[in-house]
């Protein structure tokens, strides 16, 4: 079973105070496999490793998949073998895409028949479990794999919003691995005395892109990176893939939370992004 990632196009930062964010399920995928076993075994190729259930709760790395195993009170033995290519701690949703993977999975071994609601209800209840504090934007894009508007911590489809921007291509550009984690960049936001003002223009741009066409999305797109700037949460790296990005006519902006990840980026690009980025993924 497999789960995509996701990219939010507008409001990161300002959604987590209530106002409105707009986020969309993209191409790239979590794999998770469930096998025979007379143990309870996760398997993590990508990190290269391979621990019982009592050592993996021991280990960081599989803190996301024990909880999804404890909260779905699975005391059957089974091998795991999650697989993915997302990049990690980017802000766009691996941990989320790798648990919903895994519970999917799981559903379909022990034919639980959960609907797509109930992962992603169980999907987010492991995020808040495991941070302490969760939006629901990962798990419920990921999980329900469309288009969202997000605000209050309570969503709506956008399907039209996601018509619109895939008239073209899109891509993700993973520019630099973050310096700093997500905590500690809500932290900075949360101490920038201007920040309401902030948010409040990013909230309008974002409600504005949900009746906007295409060429007004790339310009508000551009619009909201330089508020996120503002907020003191982009990197140099970052500011020159967006006007790079800019300057080919795409609509370009941090996806995430900043600190280094990614760039989402609407429009054809050129080659001098891809000599910029340490991978670029077409979405």
């Amino acid at each position: 079973m497999r789960a995509k990632a996701k990219a939010i196009f507008f409001g990161e930062h300002a959604v987590v105070y209530g106002y409105t964010a707009i986020s969309i399920p993209i191409n790239l995928h979590s794999y998770a496999k469930v096998e025979e076993s007379e143990d309870i075994i996760i398997n993590l190729p990508n990190l290269k490793k391979s621990l019982d259930f009592k050592e993996a709760k021991k280990d960081k790395d599989f803190r996301y998949i024990i909880k999804a195993i404890e909260l779905l009170k699975i005391n059957k033995p089974f091998s795991l073998t999650i697989n993915s290519n997302i990049p990690i701690s980017c802000g766009l949703g691996s941990s989320a895409s790798t648990v919903i993977a895994s519970i999917r999975a799981l559903s379909k071994f022990f034919n639980l028949n959960f609907s797509p609601n109930k992962i992603v209800k169980i999907a987010y209840n492991v995020e808040k479990e495991v941070q302490g504090r969760a939006s629901i934007t990962d798990s419920y894009t990921i999980g329900l794999e469309r288009a969202l508007k997000i605000k209050n911590n309570s969503y709506e489809f956008v399907d039209d919003f996601a018509k619109t921007v895939r008239k073209d291509s899109l891509y993700i550009a993973y520019v630099e691995e973050r310096k700093k984690r997500t905590a500690e960049l809500v932290n900075i936001v949360a101490k920038r005395e201007n920040k309401d003002i902030i948010f409040k223009e990013i909230n309008e741009i974002a409600e504005e892109a949900l009746t906007s066409d295409l060429d007004r999305i790339k310009d508000l797109m551009i619009e909201n990176h330089k508020l996120l700037s503002k907020l003191g949460v982009s990197t140099k790296k970052i500011d020159r893939v967006v006007k790079l990005a800019k300057k080919s006519g795409c609509g370009a902006k941090l996806t995430g939370a900043g600190g280094g990840g990614c760039v989402i980026i609407l429009g054809e690009i050129d080659d001098k992004i891809e000599k910029e980025a340490i991978k670029v993924y077409k979405v």
